[in-house]
């Protein structure tokens, strides 16, 4: 009965002992993860010449849709009663 008790015990603090060393390293990990895309960022906006415009284009913006003058015809008609 003893020993049963000892290893429930050890059971219990090793639970709660790897919980706290996952929470550190978990913590440390994003951190890290973190600040690799904070350098990423700041590099980009060094590499980009003083003075030079950029356009992005959006491709999920969808704005009007543009027709060129050759593609159809408006066609004038009166309703007719029979």
């Amino acid at each position: 009965m003893l020993t049963l008790i000892k290893i429930f015990f050890f059971f219990v603090v090793l639970v709660f002992l790897g919980g706290i060393v996952a929470r550190y390293m978990m913590r440390r990990f994003f951190k890290k993860m973190q600040n690799n895309m904070n350098q990423g960022n700041t590099q980009q906006e060094r590499q980009k010449k003083e003075g030079k415009v950029t356009l992005e284009y959006d491709k999920r913006k969808k704005g009007k849709k543009r027709f060129k003058g050759d593609q159809g015809d408006y066609i004038d008609y009166e309703e007719v009663d029979e």
